[in-house]
């Protein structure tokens, strides 16, 4: 039961607030039936919540989350990096963790400019943005990656190698924001963290962002070895 009430939660993808429950039994693999019983017993509990059109997650799974040891810790090593990224760059700031369930990027904290009214769709634009960001450097600096260099391969393989090799991602949308993410490192060379910086194309100034960037994420990555409970972070 605990093995697939955690296939029910991991149906949820970044960008997909609801899906209904034929959907969640689908990418679940179970009967329709099963998800049905599954998704009564996660909503008693406020892992799920019933929205307008189909399933969420819920707020006790978000409380839960946010006792997590090594996002607490991360978050408390970074913050103060990511405010001041945020005050040089004038950009939207978010550090990131990689999902346990994969090398996906998943939000720790966020330090966002003041955006007058109108402007929501475009901050959340650059907050999908930072995440394809986050998570190509997750992909890029996951455990046993290729040294950084040119790969033969597809084009996956070529893009985590030249990720490497410069040292952060760039996503540019074709609403107009731009995001770029960097690794924060383990003694491994594996990414424990990513920092983002966003900001509308034409505004966000991008070499000097992330000459910055790469500044914070290794003062960050210094900080984080130098944590002996933290140094090995997978």
């Amino acid at each position: 039961m605990l093995s697939r009430g955690l296939s029910v939660l991991r149906c949820f993808r970044p960008g997909e607030p609801e899906l209904q429950l034929s959907e969640i039994a689908r990418r679940a693999d179970m009967p329709k039936a099963t998800a049905h019983r599954i998704i009564a017993e996660l909503v008693d509990e406020g892992m799920l919540e019933r929205g307008e059109r189909g399933l969420r997650l819920g707020v006790a799974l978000f409380a839960l989350g946010t006792r997590v040891p090594r996002q607490l810790k991360l978050r408390r090593l970074a913050l103060p990096f990511a405010e001041q990224l945020h005050r040089v760059t004038r950009g939207n700031v978010f550090v990131f963790i990689s999902d346990a369930s994969g090398p996906d990027a998943a939000l720790v904290d966020a330090v966002r400019r003041v955006h007058g009214g109108g402007a929501e769709h475009g901050a959340e634009d650059e907050a999908r943005a930072s995440v394809l960001a986050a998570t190509r450097i997750f992909h890029a600096f996951a455990p046993g990656a290729p040294p950084a260099g040119p790969l033969p391969g597809g084009p996956a393989a070529r893009e985590g190698g030249r990720v490497r090799d410069q040292g952060f991602a760039a996503v540019r949308s074709t609403a107009g924001a731009v995001g770029i993410a960097a690794p924060v490192l383990t003694a491994s060379s594996t990414a424990a963290a990513a920092l983002a910086v966003t900001g509308p194309q034409g505004r966000l100034q991008a070499v000097e962002a992330v000459s910055h960037l790469r500044a914070a994420c290794a003062a960050v990555s210094r900080a984080l070895q130098r944590s002996p409970d933290m140094a090995t972070v997978p």
